[in-house]
Order: structure tokens, then C-alpha cells, then sequence
């Protein structure tokens, strides 16, 4: 086994290692239909705008680049794949150590980076563009002239425009060296990026800096739980190994820096994992938020492997068992060999039938969804345009769009998963959802809720009077009660996940508008227990639901 990895070793070349990956990944992206983020993507690049209301708008321009290339799952994966795979070249070529095997296993035994490999996701050009950084600020630390400033400019620019956890990785590489304040070259090259970002800048503003509300605020959870931080420390593990990685974590901490560049790297790795830990304390963190972090651990793992052979060869035997599974996991996805009933490999099943069937059982009219995800399969495995209704749901894209409002008291077909009452669909992977007729749809996520107050603080059992305004660009004739359909405004207390009561006002939105001005006055008791609570102001609609543009105000009884 030894002997056959030497003379394998010697024969395999890094351009060898990046053909198989790529060829491997385009044959997963070109066999496998799409994940619900990516065609929930693709919807953003039929849109192409500055921004979008998720993430920047890196990921929209790719697909629709790859979509000119290839009209199918491979067209939308296409630069995505491509970016993830310049992304491990030059990561290799940043190591400066001649191990391609040993490069080769190491990156196939990643979980993560076998799905993020070959998926439409704003992790594939973030990683490029962070490799392309580094680089460029190594090249940069060696002479600090005008080319090497431009670049670093626009290599920040492009982290932005791919994922906003690319301020990380500026801001970690400035803290391990605070002497680039000083630099002139350097406040150019953060010059040149804050220019390139402007665009996306305006779009925020003009939208009422809507992500950046999203991402830190409404992404956090009411209450802090254990299982945050714990699902965050185990999903590291499993997303980077399973096994591993613990190899790569290993010689991460051995790894002693000798210059600023790798002191950037060592401020990097540890710096996002720190932050993303901290960050667990206020909700749930995705797995793949540290992915930057493959680029340190890759190197410092090369490096250290080239006088421990001892390490080298107990990695291997480690690895083998990891990317036998790993290989299996990407087969299954593709077509279900071991047909394993797990969820997310079901995300991958079933969508090109449920889109000829929904076709056939909405009777031609107009369709509409209950999540902005299925809005994106739906829409692609149906070649037409379907959006979401934005009940029941986050905010997302479509209360930018709006558009909603082309079908406003108009007859749909309503494909949701939670009225039970309409035609039920057949698709194994979509038992739970069917097809409703709506004879007259109300449409309330353009209704904005204003409380102007976001934290409040009371005695036990004093009376609260909560002002809420509604207001919108439409005249209120445009939010009646539509057939069955009644919408109110509710007020919901919460403690924890916990309903305590709920009051609705019982006047029609469209009356609350034009009389009122959209003004309510909610009154409501403070709790008798002492604690942290939640109010909830929402807009409820009967059967269908609440609407996704509810405000939260936090209440304090003390």
C-alpha cells in the first residue's frame, strides 16, 4: 500500500488533480437537479439588479453567464463548479509544497467542499475571490505599488459582491497587520473597493438597506439555545471531515508563522471560526459560513505534512474510508442506489415530475406558492415564472418584486402544504403539499408595519399602549377583505417560542387606511411573571395565513 502511494505520488500532477475535479463535478452538477437555494437563484438571474434581498449579486451574474453556455442544471452550476475549482489551484499554489496526492485526498475527503463543489451557491466565488486576495496581499506585503493595490481593491470589491462574510476576511487580515494603516497603498486599494461596491451601496439604501436588517436582525432567534453553539461545533467537524479534518485542525495549531502573510492566514482561520462561534450565541449558524476557512486549513496542513511522513501516511488511512463514503453520498445524489430516505438528499429528488404534474392539475391558471424555495424549483421545472405568496414564511426576494400584485384578486392555483383541502399531489417527495384553487387572491406583503419603537419596558400587569402605523404606495381599495378571505391586524405575545394571546383588530385593512390613516393603538397588559417577551405585529389573513412582513418589538417586565 505504501509502495503503490510512492509510485502514484510521483506520477500525479496538480493539473491532473484539477481535470478529475472538475471532471467529476460537472458530471454531479450535470446528473443531479437542483438544490432549492439554486434555483431560487436562478431566479435572481433573470433579474439581474445590484443586489438582492439574501445576498449580493455575484451569484445571479454567474448563472446567467452559465445559462448562455448551457440551458439545463450544468449551465446554472457552471461558474460556480469553475470558481471553486480556480479557488483550490491556487490554494495549492499559495501552499508552495509539491503534494498533489496527498492535495488530492485531502480535498475529497471534505465534505462540504464535494457539495459546495459543484452547487450554484455564493460559497463558490467567495472562495475564489478570497484565494484571489490572498494572493494578491502576498504579492502586495513584498512591494506595495500601484498594480498590486489595484488588485487588492478589486479582490475585496468581488469578496463583497459574492458574500458579505468577505468583510471578514478583510477585517482579520487588517488586525494581523495594523501597520497597513499606515500604508497609503493600501487606503488606495480600500479606496477602489468602496468605489466598485457604490452600486451595490445605492441599491441598498434605496431599499431601505434591507439585508443588512435581514442579516442582523431578523435572522436572530428570540432566545438563545444550547443546541446553537453545539449544532455549530459538531456541524464544523462532520462539514469539514468527518475525520479528516481533525488531521488538518492538527497541523493548524502546530503551525508556527514566520511572516505577515501567514500570520493573516493563521488570523483568518481562527478569527471567522471564533466570530461564527460567538455568533451561535444569537441563532442558529449555517455550516458552510466558514467555508473561507479550507483556504488556511489547507495550506497549513500541506506544509505540515512535508516533514511528519508519519502524519502523511495515518492521514491516508484515514482518509480512505472518508471518500469511499463521500463517493457513495455523491452516487446517491445523482440517482438513488441505496434509496436512503434522508432529507437532504431528498432536496435533490423528485422536482422534474412535480413540475409536469402541478402544470397539469392547475387547470392553466396562474401559479402561486407558499415559500420563496419552491418558488424556485416550481419556476425552473416548469419553465415559467410562479412566486411566492409570502405567507408563513421569512421575507425574502419577492417583497422587493412585488410581484404579487399582477394577481391581486385574481383566480390561482395555490400550491402550499398546510390548507388541506385542495387536489393532493402524487410526486413521493412532495406528498405533503397540494394544489388549492383561490377564487379571489388577497395580496398583503406590499403593507408595511411600523411601530417606531423596537424595545420596550414595563411593570407587571401595567397597561401597554402600543401605536402601530400601517402605510403603503397602493390606495387602501387594493387590501379589501377578498371573498373568504378576511385580513386583521394581530398583536402576538410571546415568551420564548410560547404563545400567551394574541388580539386582532377588527377593522378591514382597507378601512384602517383610508379612516384611519393606517393608525392602531393596541392595549395590552404586561405579563405578571418578570422576564424577556416578544410582541408580534402582524397581518393575519384567515385560512391562509400570516404575511412575512410582521414586526417584532422586544418586551422587558421587570
Amino acid at each position: 500500500m505504501r509502495y503503490l502511494i510512492h509510485e502514484l505520488a510521483k506520477k500525479v500532477k496538480i493539473k491532473h488533480v484539477i481535470i478529475i475535479w472538475i471532471a467529476v463535478n460537472m458530471a454531479s452538477a450535470f446528473f443531479s437537479l437542483l438544490y432549492a437555494d439554486e434555483a431560487y437563484y436562478v431566479l435572481f438571474s433573470k433579474r439581474l439588479d445590484f443586489g438582492y434581498f439574501d445576498h449580493p449579486p455575484m451569484i445571479a451574474l454567474m448563472i446567467r453567464i452559465g445559462q448562455f453556455v448551457f440551458r439545463n442544471e450544468l449551465g446554472v452550476r457552471l461558474l460556480a463548479l469553475l470558481s471553486v475549482s480556480a479557488a483550490l489551484f491556487f490554494t495549492y499554489k499559495l501552499a508552495d509544497v509539491q503534494k498533489p496526492l496527498l492535495f488530492f485526498a485531502a480535498i475529497l475527503s471534505i465534505f462540504g467542499l464535494n457539495i459546495i463543489g459543484f452547487l450554484a451557491l455564493p460559497d463558490g466565488p467567495l472562495l475564489l475571490f478570497a484565494v484571489l486576495f490572498f494572493m494578491t496581499y502576498k504579492r502586495f506585503l513584498l512591494k506595495e505599488n500601484l498594480l498590486n493595490s489595484l488588485f487588492l481593491g478589486l479582490t475585496m470589491s468581488a469578496m463583497l459582491y459574492s458574500k458579505y462574510h468577505g468583510i471578514l476576511i478583510i477585517f482579520f487580515t487588517l488586525i494581523s497587520n495594523l501597520r497597513l494603516l499606515r500604508s497609503r497603498m493600501f487606503w488606495f486599494a480600500a479606496l477602489v473597493g468602496v468605489l466598485l461596491f457604490i452600486p451595490h451601496l445605492v441599491w441598498q439604501f434605496n431599499n431601505d438597506f434591507v439585508s443588512v436588517y435581514y442579516h442582523f436582525f431578523e435572522r436572530s432567534a428570540s432566545h438563545y439555545k444550547f443546541s446553537f453553539t453545539s449544532e455549530y461545533l459538531i456541524g464544523q467537524i462532520l462539514y469539514y471531515g468527518p475525520f479528516t479534518v481533525l488531521f488538518m485542525f492538527f497541523a493548524a495549531l502546530r503551525f508556527k508563522h514566520s511572516n505577515l502573510f501567514e500570520k493573516a492566514l493563521i488570523w483568518n482561520l481562527w478569527g471567522i471560526l471564533g466570530f461564527f462561534l460567538l455568533s451561535s450565541l444569537r441563532g442558529r449558524v449555517e455550516v458552510n459560513w466558514t467555508l473561507p476557512i479550507l483556504i488556511p486549513l489547507l495550506i497549513f496542513f500541506l506544509r505540515y505534512s512535508v516533514t511528519k511522513p508519519i502524519f502523511t501516511r495515518w492521514f491516508y488511512i484515514s482518509a480512505v474510508p472518508v471518500i469511499v463514503l463521500i463517493c457513495l453520498l455523491r452516487l446517491e445524489i445523482v440517482y438513488p442506489v441505496f434509496s436512503l430516505n434522508i432529507d437532504r438528499l431528498n432536496d435533490f429528488r423528485g422536482h422534474r415530475d412535480l413540475g409536469k404534474e402541478i402544470i397539469e392539475k392547475s387547470n392553466g391558471l396562474p401559479i402561486i406558492v407558499n415559500s420563496y424555495q419552491m418558488a424556485g424549483l416550481v419556476s425552473f421545472y416548469t419553465n415559467t415564472f410562479v412566486p411566492s405568496i409570502g405567507v408563513n414564511s421569512r421575507r425574502n426576494q419577492f417583497n422587493i418584486w412585488h410581484i404579487n400584485d399582477t394577481l391581486r384578486y385574481k383566480r390561482v392555483a395555490f400550491v402550499d402544504n398546510y390548507l388541506d383541502e385542495g387536489v393532493k399531489i402524487q410526486n413521493p417527495y412532495y406528498k405533503e403539499y397540494e394544489v388549492t384553487f383561490i377564487d379571489s387572491l388577497p395580496v398583503m406583503d406590499d403593507v408595511n408595519i411600523s411601530t417606531k419603537i423596537n424595545k420596550l419596558s414595563f411593570l407587571p400587569n401595567e397597561n401597554i399602549e402600543l401605536k402601530v402605523h400601517l402605510f403603503s404606495k397602493k390606495g387602501p381599495e387594493n387590501y379589501r377583505d377578498a371573498g373568504i378571505y378576511t385580513t386583521r391586524l394581530c398583536a402576538s405575545l410571546y415568551k420564548d417560542d410560547t404563545l400567551l394571546f394574541e388580539k386582532g383588530c377588527l377593522m378591514p385593512i382597507d378601512l384602517l387606511l383610508k379612516k384611519n390613516n393606517g393608525e392602531y393603538n393596541f392595549q395590552i397588559d404586561a405579563p405578571a411573571e418578570k422576564g424577556s417577551y416578544r410582541i408580534e405585529i402582524s397581518l393575519n389573513t384567515s385560512r391562509l395565513g400570516c404575511w412575512n412582513t410582521k414586526k417584532k418589538v422586544d418586551l422587558t417586565v421587570n
